[in-house]
């Protein structure tokens, strides 16, 4: 029997800085089909998921996320990783959520914190590596096929992209990913910052400050058009960054990987984006020479954290209508 329609109360959530609020109809028998609701279409509650992390010499831990569902079964899980600095909360910015988006158009949406942010606690930042993360992520796919998922997606933004990419690559098992901010030709800004000062950091402590100050974490994720609450709100959840991160990603191993692909890949830019210029994102696609199909999606007047701007939701427009357009990826709409 496939799992079982959740049925939770939504309420009112708080973490890492950002706050979603909904309510829910009242709980009904398991396996009871729900009658339409009128406002209110999305269920979030918590959800875990236990991996060892191979950089720790297969330490078990305990992975933390927050799942969106709507009011059918879908048979595909869309798993939603962040990137450096961030939480799941990026992909549920009241008013800017891309989980909400893609929930909506009949997924279910599963964002977690990678080891070491958020809410997956791990003590020493230097015990985990990007490969690591990759393998992680695997094992939670594997997770969502046994909960009776038939068709898994695998998204992520900036590092989470690159993660995203090297699982694919390395281990497959997901119908479809998508690559938010990320290629292998990253900006000679973003190359100084990282080598002379985020490498520095991290080798004084085991977790560090990703781009050094909050404002110059701004000035780079963000264009001068940006609303100024929302820049102000991410800069206040910001969090710090492993530093066994900081040491495995600059290298990009994904870069290794991503002609094994074979599955649709869905590419998406900031047109202004300081860290991973767009002029590089044709070069990127052309390097999934095994995927059927290869989309790039330029949002306009964004940077490097373009979900968080109003070109930003035509961006998650255009990604819910890539993913319902692919006969790999059906939803419960």
């Amino acid at each position: 029997m496939r799992r079982l329609l959740y049925v939770v109360i939504c309420m009112v959530v708080t973490a890492g800085g950002f706050a979603v609020s909904g309510t829910a109809p009242a709980a009904e028998s398991p396996g009871t089909p729900r009658a339409p609701s009128r406002g209110v279409g999305l269920i979030r509650q918590r959800v875990e998921f236990t991996v060892t992390n191979p950089a720790e010499n297969g330490a078990s831990h305990q992975i933390v996320g927050y799942r969106y569902d709507t009011y059918c079964n879908s048979p595909t899980a869309v798993l939603l990783l962040h990137g450096l600095s961030y939480t799941k909360e990026a992909w549920d910015f009241p008013g800017y959520s891309y989980a909400q988006k893609l929930a909506e158009a009949g997924y279910a949406v599963i964002a977690v914190d990678r080891l070491g942010y958020g809410e997956s606690k791990l003590a020493n930042g230097y015990n985990v590596t990007h490969e690591a993360y990759a393998d992680m992520a695997h094992q939670i796919v594997d997770q969502l096929r046994g909960q009776g998922f038939s068709h898994v997606v695998l998204g992520g933004h900036s590092a989470g992209a690159g993660t995203t990419e090297l699982e694919a690559g390395l281990y497959g098992g997901v119908d479809a990913i998508m690559a938010l901010g990320w290629h292998h030709r990253p900006s000679n800004q973003l190359g100084q910052d990282f080598f002379t000062g985020d490498y520095q950091r991290a080798a004084q402590d085991s977790y560090e400050y990703f781009l050094g100050t909050p404002a110059h974490r701004a000035e780079m994720f963000y264009t001068p058009t940006a609303d100024p609450a929302v820049v102000d709100a991410d800069t206040k959840a910001a969090v710090v960054t492993p530093s066994g991160e900081i040491f495995s990603i600059g290298k990009q191993p994904s870069r290794l990987v991503v002609g094994n692909i074979k599955v649709p890949v869905f590419l998406q830019f900031g047109d202004s984006d300081k860290l991973f210029e767009v002029q590089y994102a044709q070069m990127h696609a052309e390097e999934f020479r095994s995927s059927p199909s290869v989309t790039v999606d330029i949002v306009k007047d964004a940077g490097h954290t373009f979900m968080l701007t109003s070109n930003g939701l035509l961006g998650a427009d255009k990604m819910v209508d890539w993913l319902r357009s692919r006969p790999e990826t059906p939803s419960c709409r």
